[in-house]
């Protein structure tokens, strides 16, 4: 699931087996440094981001294209600028709906000087645990204080582990210019059936407009 929202308008737009597989076609793939072997979970935008505290970030925004549930995850490496290996990404498992948008991301804590990255993207029918995304709506609005409140509420009627929001914010000229990963979840780390969990998130200077993708899932 995708929101996308200028902090000047109003309105929210909402848009939002065992294989490997990378974006929508060889050459895209090969030129945002992957491996394409399937079209099941197509690469739609790749970005790359320094936090303030050095760390370096490497994300891409997904789609599903399949109609099945899938599991998700990516191994990721760094290169510096002579094509020398620095370091492996962190990576999580995105639990998805066939259909759906989402975000992969991995963070490389020692990857400064990086200038190139690769990355391989693996998928597998779900089995034990299950996406939530079709009981979950999501609404981001920016308070008066600022900040930029994500509420989630789960309309399923089973409780829910959890619920991941990643946000990506961009400049006037649609620069990355911040990314946040947050759980929306309550104080016992889950999302109750019919329970609404509020987050609130610190917009990054010059940011002009976000997107929000969302997954939840339950075991």
């Amino acid at each position: 699931m995708k929101i996308l929202k200028s902090f000047g308008a109003s309105l929210l737009i909402l848009m939002l087996f065992s294989n490997t597989v990378l974006a929508a076609s060889a050459d895209s793939v090969a030129e945002a440094g992957g491996i394409a072997t399937d079209d099941a979970i197509e690469v739609e935008q790749s970005y790359e981001f320094s936090s303030e505290y050095g760390y370096k970030y490497y994300i891409a925004v997904c789609h599903n294209t399949t109609d099945t549930d899938l599991d998700v995850s990516w191994d990721t490496v760094s290169y510096d600028k002579d094509g020398g290996i620095l370091e492996t990404g962190s990576s999580y498992t995105a639990y998805v709906t066939g259909g759906q948008e989402f975000v992969l991301y991995a963070l490389f804590l020692d990857s400064e000087d990086a200038t190139d990255y690769s990355y391989k993207i693996s998928w597998e029918e779900s089995d034990y645990i299950h996406p939530g995304f079709k009981d979950v709506t999501l609404q981001a609005n920016v308070a008066s204080n600022g900040k930029l409140i994500l509420q989630a509420t789960n309309n399923g009627s089973e409780d829910l582990s959890t619920i991941q929001a990643s946000t990506l914010f961009f400049d006037a000229s649609d620069k990355l210019v911040g990314f946040e990963d947050s759980y929306i979840v309550n104080s016992n780390y889950n999302v109750l059936a019919g329970e609404t969990v509020i987050k609130d998130l610190s917009i990054p200077e010059g940011a002009d407009h976000y997107e929000t993708y969302y997954t939840a899932y339950r075991w």
